[in-house]
Protein backbone atom coordinates (compact mmCIF):
# COMPACT_ATOMS: atom_id res chain seq x y z
CA UNK A 1 0.00 0.00 0.00
CA UNK A 2 2.72 2.47 0.99
CA UNK A 3 4.65 1.96 -2.23
CA UNK A 4 1.30 2.05 -4.38
CA UNK A 5 1.14 5.84 -2.74
CA UNK A 6 4.69 6.41 -3.47
CA UNK A 7 4.18 5.71 -7.08
CA UNK A 8 0.74 7.61 -7.34
CA UNK A 9 2.58 10.57 -5.98
CA UNK A 10 5.46 10.29 -8.30
CA UNK A 11 3.15 9.75 -11.33
CA UNK A 12 0.59 12.86 -10.19
CA UNK A 13 3.55 14.76 -11.78
CA UNK A 14 3.25 13.77 -15.58
CA UNK A 15 -0.78 13.17 -15.16
CA UNK A 16 -3.05 15.60 -15.73
CA UNK A 17 -3.35 19.48 -15.95
CA UNK A 18 -2.75 22.17 -14.31
CA UNK A 19 -1.72 26.13 -14.12
CA UNK A 20 0.08 27.25 -17.47
CA UNK A 21 1.76 30.43 -15.60
CA UNK A 22 4.96 28.04 -14.59
CA UNK A 23 6.15 26.36 -17.77
CA UNK A 24 5.40 29.44 -19.53
CA UNK A 25 7.74 31.43 -17.21
CA UNK A 26 10.60 28.63 -17.22
CA UNK A 27 9.67 28.79 -21.22
CA UNK A 28 11.09 32.50 -21.42
CA UNK A 29 13.87 32.03 -19.16
CA UNK A 30 15.28 29.21 -20.67
CA UNK A 31 15.33 30.11 -24.16
CA UNK A 32 16.33 33.11 -22.81
CA UNK A 33 19.25 31.25 -21.08
CA UNK A 34 20.26 29.83 -24.18
CA UNK A 35 20.07 32.97 -26.65
CA UNK A 36 22.67 34.44 -23.77
CA UNK A 37 24.60 31.48 -24.09
CA UNK A 38 24.60 30.89 -27.48
CA UNK A 39 23.94 34.07 -29.70
CA UNK A 40 27.63 35.70 -28.75
CA UNK A 41 29.02 32.57 -30.69
CA UNK A 42 26.67 32.41 -33.38
CA UNK A 43 27.08 36.24 -33.87
CA UNK A 44 30.91 36.10 -34.26
CA UNK A 45 30.91 33.08 -36.56
CA UNK A 46 34.28 33.16 -37.99
CA UNK A 47 36.00 33.05 -34.70
CA UNK A 48 34.02 30.12 -33.80
CA UNK A 49 32.47 28.20 -36.05
CA UNK A 50 35.23 28.55 -39.44
CA UNK A 51 37.25 25.61 -40.65
CA UNK A 52 41.01 26.02 -38.89
CA UNK A 53 39.48 28.09 -35.43
CA UNK A 54 40.67 25.96 -31.88
CA UNK A 55 37.93 23.09 -31.47
CA UNK A 56 36.79 20.64 -28.84
CA UNK A 57 34.57 17.63 -29.49
CA UNK A 58 31.89 17.51 -27.28
CA UNK A 59 28.94 15.99 -28.17
CA UNK A 60 28.41 14.33 -31.99
CA UNK A 61 31.14 13.24 -33.68
CA UNK A 62 29.35 13.61 -37.51
CA UNK A 63 28.67 16.93 -36.38
CA UNK A 64 32.48 17.79 -35.47
CA UNK A 65 34.31 15.99 -38.48
CA UNK A 66 31.54 17.15 -41.57
CA UNK A 67 30.44 20.47 -40.41
CA UNK A 68 34.02 21.98 -41.28
CA UNK A 69 33.37 21.18 -45.23
CA UNK A 70 30.08 23.09 -45.01
CA UNK A 71 30.23 26.17 -46.96
CA UNK A 72 30.08 29.36 -44.86
CA UNK A 73 27.09 30.89 -46.31
CA UNK A 74 25.17 27.58 -44.89
CA UNK A 75 26.74 27.74 -41.86
CA UNK A 76 26.02 31.54 -41.47
CA UNK A 77 21.83 31.07 -42.61
CA UNK A 78 21.98 28.32 -40.04
CA UNK A 79 23.92 30.75 -36.88
CA UNK A 80 20.77 32.95 -38.04
CA UNK A 81 17.79 30.58 -38.52
CA UNK A 82 18.79 29.32 -35.10
CA UNK A 83 18.61 33.24 -33.29
CA UNK A 84 15.45 33.87 -35.15
CA UNK A 85 13.92 30.23 -33.89
CA UNK A 86 15.03 30.47 -30.39
CA UNK A 87 13.52 34.31 -30.42
CA UNK A 88 10.20 32.67 -31.32
CA UNK A 89 10.30 29.97 -29.12
CA UNK A 90 11.22 32.38 -25.66
CA UNK A 91 8.22 34.86 -26.97
CA UNK A 92 5.77 31.32 -27.78
CA UNK A 93 5.58 31.86 -31.62
CA UNK A 94 4.83 28.40 -33.63
CA UNK A 95 6.33 27.04 -30.44
CA UNK A 96 7.09 23.59 -30.92
CA UNK A 97 8.33 24.10 -35.01
CA UNK A 98 10.44 26.92 -32.93
CA UNK A 99 11.83 24.26 -30.62
CA UNK A 100 12.67 21.67 -32.74
CA UNK A 101 15.05 24.01 -35.14
CA UNK A 102 16.72 25.53 -31.53
CA UNK A 103 17.51 22.19 -30.47
CA UNK A 104 18.75 20.84 -33.86
CA UNK A 105 20.42 24.47 -34.09
CA UNK A 106 22.30 24.38 -30.78
CA UNK A 107 23.29 20.87 -30.71
CA UNK A 108 24.62 20.99 -33.95
CA UNK A 109 26.92 23.97 -33.01
CA UNK A 110 27.63 22.77 -30.02
CA UNK A 111 29.00 19.48 -31.28
CA UNK A 112 31.19 21.47 -34.01
CA UNK A 113 33.01 23.48 -31.63
CA UNK A 114 32.17 22.98 -28.14
CA UNK A 115 34.52 25.70 -26.77
CA UNK A 116 33.12 29.13 -26.79
CA UNK A 117 29.40 27.26 -25.18
CA UNK A 118 30.95 24.23 -22.78
CA UNK A 119 29.18 24.09 -19.92
CA UNK A 120 27.80 20.71 -17.91
CA UNK A 121 24.34 23.06 -18.15
CA UNK A 122 24.50 21.49 -21.57
CA UNK A 123 23.05 18.16 -20.42
CA UNK A 124 20.36 19.52 -18.95
CA UNK A 125 19.08 21.63 -21.73
CA UNK A 126 19.54 18.44 -24.29
CA UNK A 127 17.35 16.73 -22.18
CA UNK A 128 14.66 18.91 -21.40
CA UNK A 129 14.59 20.30 -25.71
CA UNK A 130 14.28 16.50 -26.46
CA UNK A 131 10.86 16.67 -24.15
CA UNK A 132 9.75 19.95 -25.45
CA UNK A 133 10.26 18.11 -28.91
CA UNK A 134 8.55 15.26 -28.19
CA UNK A 135 5.58 16.83 -25.79
CA UNK A 136 5.38 20.31 -27.38
CA UNK A 137 3.22 22.91 -25.39
CA UNK A 138 4.66 25.38 -23.17
CA UNK A 139 2.72 28.40 -25.16
CA UNK A 140 -0.65 28.25 -23.34
CA UNK A 141 -0.01 31.85 -21.73
CA UNK A 142 2.36 34.54 -21.73
CA UNK A 143 2.74 33.38 -25.33
CA UNK A 144 2.17 34.66 -28.76
CA UNK A 145 0.09 32.05 -29.70
CA UNK A 146 -1.79 32.01 -26.75
CA UNK A 147 -2.42 35.75 -28.01
CA UNK A 148 -3.19 34.68 -31.52
CA UNK A 149 -5.98 32.04 -30.06
CA UNK A 150 -7.59 34.52 -27.98
CA UNK A 151 -7.77 36.88 -31.00
CA UNK A 152 -8.93 34.10 -33.33
CA UNK A 153 -12.04 33.51 -30.39
CA UNK A 154 -10.11 30.03 -29.56
CA UNK A 155 -10.26 30.30 -25.95
CA UNK A 156 -12.14 32.39 -22.54
CA UNK A 157 -9.72 35.21 -21.69
CA UNK A 158 -11.31 35.20 -17.97
CA UNK A 159 -10.43 31.44 -17.46
CA UNK A 160 -6.85 30.81 -15.99
CA UNK A 161 -5.16 29.30 -19.07
CA UNK A 162 -4.23 25.26 -18.27
CA UNK A 163 -1.32 23.11 -19.55
CA UNK A 164 -0.44 19.63 -19.43
CA UNK A 165 1.36 18.28 -16.69
CA UNK A 166 3.31 15.91 -19.03
CA UNK A 167 6.05 18.36 -20.10
CA UNK A 168 6.04 20.58 -16.93
CA UNK A 169 6.53 17.37 -14.61
CA UNK A 170 9.81 16.22 -17.20
CA UNK A 171 11.35 19.66 -16.83
CA UNK A 172 10.84 19.84 -12.93
CA UNK A 173 12.61 15.92 -12.87
CA UNK A 174 15.39 16.95 -14.78
CA UNK A 175 16.13 19.97 -12.89
CA UNK A 176 15.84 18.35 -9.86
CA UNK A 177 17.19 15.09 -10.48
CA UNK A 178 20.63 16.92 -11.93
CA UNK A 179 20.67 18.95 -8.59
CA UNK A 180 20.49 15.50 -6.70
CA UNK A 181 23.32 13.63 -8.36
CA UNK A 182 25.50 16.91 -7.85
CA UNK A 183 25.10 15.93 -4.65
CA UNK A 184 25.57 12.20 -4.91
CA UNK A 185 28.83 13.20 -7.11
CA UNK A 186 29.73 15.24 -3.86
CA UNK A 187 29.44 13.09 -1.39
CA UNK A 188 31.01 10.03 -3.40
CA UNK A 189 33.96 12.78 -3.78
CA UNK A 190 34.72 12.87 -0.16
CA UNK A 191 32.87 16.69 0.50
CA UNK A 192 31.25 15.65 3.93
CA UNK A 193 34.71 14.96 5.41
CA UNK A 194 36.60 17.95 4.19
CA UNK A 195 36.01 21.67 3.37
CA UNK A 196 35.53 21.49 -0.45
CA UNK A 197 34.08 25.47 -0.06
CA UNK A 198 36.96 26.86 1.79
CA UNK A 199 39.38 25.73 -1.72
CA UNK A 200 36.34 27.18 -3.68
CA UNK A 201 36.37 30.27 -2.04
CA UNK A 202 39.94 30.64 -1.69
CA UNK A 203 40.44 30.73 -5.14
CA UNK A 204 42.71 34.00 -6.98
CA UNK A 205 40.68 37.15 -8.31
CA UNK A 206 39.68 37.25 -11.58
CA UNK A 207 38.57 32.87 -11.48
CA UNK A 208 35.43 31.48 -10.88
CA UNK A 209 35.19 33.69 -8.21
CA UNK A 210 33.22 37.05 -8.67
CA UNK A 211 35.02 40.33 -7.33
CA UNK A 212 33.50 40.74 -4.30
CA UNK A 213 33.66 37.49 -2.90
CA UNK A 214 37.85 37.27 -4.19
CA UNK A 215 38.03 40.34 -1.75
CA UNK A 216 35.67 39.49 0.98
CA UNK A 217 37.93 37.90 4.04
CA UNK A 218 35.01 37.07 6.22
CA UNK A 219 33.87 34.58 3.41
CA UNK A 220 37.74 33.10 3.64
CA UNK A 221 37.31 31.89 6.89
CA UNK A 222 36.65 27.89 8.19
CA UNK A 223 33.67 28.42 10.07
CA UNK A 224 32.02 29.97 6.76
CA UNK A 225 32.94 27.53 4.31
CA UNK A 226 32.10 24.86 6.33
CA UNK A 227 28.69 25.93 6.96
CA UNK A 228 28.75 26.44 2.98
CA UNK A 229 29.98 23.23 2.12
CA UNK A 230 26.96 21.34 4.59
CA UNK A 231 24.94 23.92 2.91
CA UNK A 232 25.19 22.61 -0.37
CA UNK A 233 24.82 18.89 0.13
CA UNK A 234 21.98 19.33 2.65
CA UNK A 235 20.17 21.80 -0.50
CA UNK A 236 21.01 19.40 -3.32
CA UNK A 237 20.30 16.15 -1.56
CA UNK A 238 17.25 17.39 0.80
CA UNK A 239 15.92 19.52 -1.62
CA UNK A 240 14.59 17.20 -4.71
CA UNK A 241 13.77 14.49 -2.43
CA UNK A 242 10.89 17.00 -0.95
CA UNK A 243 9.81 17.96 -4.82
CA UNK A 244 9.21 14.53 -5.47
CA UNK A 245 7.87 12.74 -2.85
CA UNK A 246 6.38 15.52 -0.10
CA UNK A 247 2.52 16.45 -1.15
CA UNK A 248 2.66 18.88 2.26
CA UNK A 249 2.85 22.29 0.54
CA UNK A 250 4.01 24.31 3.30
CA UNK A 251 6.83 21.94 3.39
CA UNK A 252 7.16 22.33 -0.31
CA UNK A 253 7.34 26.03 -0.05
CA UNK A 254 9.74 26.27 2.34
CA UNK A 255 12.24 24.10 0.79
CA UNK A 256 11.78 25.49 -2.52
CA UNK A 257 12.10 29.40 -0.96
CA UNK A 258 15.39 27.79 0.37
CA UNK A 259 15.99 25.96 -3.15
CA UNK A 260 15.87 29.06 -4.83
CA UNK A 261 18.10 31.07 -2.37
CA UNK A 262 20.92 28.50 -2.57
CA UNK A 263 21.01 29.21 -6.46
CA UNK A 264 20.62 32.77 -6.44
CA UNK A 265 23.57 32.62 -3.86
CA UNK A 266 25.60 30.69 -6.47
CA UNK A 267 24.73 32.88 -9.49
CA UNK A 268 25.92 36.35 -7.16
CA UNK A 269 29.16 34.52 -5.92
CA UNK A 270 30.22 32.45 -8.30
CA UNK A 271 30.77 33.31 -12.42
CA UNK A 272 28.67 30.70 -13.64
CA UNK A 273 26.30 31.42 -17.31
CA UNK A 274 22.80 32.72 -16.76
CA UNK A 275 22.04 28.90 -18.36
CA UNK A 276 22.63 27.19 -15.57
CA UNK A 277 20.78 29.54 -13.47
CA UNK A 278 17.46 29.05 -15.74
CA UNK A 279 17.48 25.83 -15.75
CA UNK A 280 18.04 24.69 -12.19
CA UNK A 281 16.56 27.86 -10.31
CA UNK A 282 13.78 28.80 -12.90
CA UNK A 283 13.47 25.41 -13.12
CA UNK A 284 12.37 25.01 -9.55
CA UNK A 285 9.50 27.15 -9.87
CA UNK A 286 7.70 24.19 -11.46
CA UNK A 287 7.55 22.81 -7.88
CA UNK A 288 4.98 25.24 -7.08
CA UNK A 289 0.83 23.69 -7.19
CA UNK A 290 -2.29 25.81 -8.82
CA UNK A 291 -3.33 27.27 -5.66
CA UNK A 292 0.11 28.67 -5.26
CA UNK A 293 0.77 29.92 -8.61
CA UNK A 294 -2.80 31.41 -7.83
CA UNK A 295 -2.00 32.98 -4.69
CA UNK A 296 1.70 34.83 -6.42
CA UNK A 297 -0.47 35.87 -9.48
CA UNK A 298 -3.20 37.46 -7.05
CA UNK A 299 -0.56 39.03 -5.23
CA UNK A 300 1.01 40.49 -8.10
CA UNK A 301 -1.95 41.57 -9.31
CA UNK A 302 -2.79 43.13 -6.28
CA UNK A 303 0.34 45.38 -6.49
CA UNK A 304 -0.10 46.50 -9.55
CA UNK A 305 -3.28 47.77 -9.46
CA UNK A 306 -1.86 49.72 -5.57
CA UNK A 307 0.90 51.32 -7.52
Amino acid sequence: MRTDSLLARFFAAFEGTRSALPIAVFRIAFFGGLALHFFPSLVRLDDNYTAGVLRTEEWNHFFYVSLQHIPHGVLRTASIVTMVACVMAMVGLATRIAVLVTGVGVYMFASFNGLPVQTLALVDAWAILLAWMICGGGAEALSADALLRRRRGGGDASEAPRAPKLLSGLVLYQAVLGTFFAGVEKVLAGWPQTNEMGILLNYPRGFILRDWVADSPWLHGSLVTHAFTWLTLVVELGAPLVFVVSRQPRLRLAVLVVYEAFFLGIVVMLEVPPLFYSIFAVGGLLALDDAQVEAVTRRLRGSRLRS
